[in-house]
């Protein structure tokens, strides 16, 4: 298995303090959010190389990260060639890089944005996984409507299988909210060129979902334990305050 993480994004609404510094690099209770990522794939069996997707400007940070990390596997740095928001691949155009430049074609991946703050444990995602052989998202039960509208929404029947999602509804009918965390078989890759020839977003990766759903069997499982979306200053700051309260009563 490969492990994708998608880390060209500019992180535009955390100006100025990732205008020169990408925040999936940002401390959190000591460590960066990759490296707190990393401790939960040590978990996984079957792992043989982290791939890692930055844009050029971030891609030297990224690779002194690597090159320092305590990781059991290479860490591959693909810098894809963007150099500001305007010009940027999008987190589906850097994936279909990674399948081109590298061996993702033949092997299961799983694919995290990098402001994802892992801190439950992957391996129980990972044996449904390996049971279904078939597409698989990372849910969270949303705590309000608020907070859902925000995220994919994902109905499930009763096997687990998603029989309906969408991007960021105005309306949410279900708690079942998308976190960017996703495990791919091989099969899922010429679908995802088919979905971009196609015209499809090449960005939000929620888009791409929903299409999938109605390609192939998608299936979801509902995380246990704490993540949190670094998406702005509030909610570092947030994450930074929740983990110090935690480590100080430990």
């Amino acid at each position: 298995m490969k492990v994708v993480l998608l880390c060209a994004g500019y992180a535009t609404r955390m100006y100025p303090l990732t205008r020169d510094f990408p925040k999936a690099l940002f401390e959190v209770a000591g460590k960066p959010i990759l490296t707190h990522l990393l401790d939960r794939i040590a978990n996984l069996p079957g792992v043989d190389e982290v791939v890692l997707l930055s844009n050029h400007r971030f891609a030297p940070q990224f690779e002194a990260w690597a090159r320092n990390a305590r990781c059991p596997w290479p860490i591959r740095v693909i810098d894809d060639g963007s150099t500001e928001e305007s010009n940027r691949l999008g987190a589906l155009g850097d994936l279909a890089l990674a399948v081109r430049e590298t061996p993702l074609a033949d092997h299961d991946a799983l694919v995290v944005a990098g402001d994802n703050l892992v801190l439950f444990d992957l391996a129980p995602l990972a044996r449904t996984f390996a049971s279904r052989r078939a597409p698989q998202l990372a849910l969270r039960r949303a705590a309000n409507d608020a907070s859902r509208s925000r995220y994919g929404e994902a109905l499930l029947d009763r096997s687990g299988r998603v029989v309906r999602f969408r991007e960021k509804p105005p309306d949410p009918e279900s708690d079942l909210a998308a976190i960017a965390l996703y495990f791919l078989p091989p099969a899922t890759w010429p679908l995802l060129e088919r979905y971009l020839a196609e015209g499809g977003n090449r960005d939000a990766p929620g888009h791409f979902v929903a299409w999938l759903v109605r390609e192939t069997p998608v299936y979801g499982e509902p995380i246990a334990g704490p993540w949190y979306d670094i998406g702005d200053l509030d909610s570092l700051a947030r994450a930074r305050a929740e983990l110090e309260a935690v480590e100080s009563r430990a």
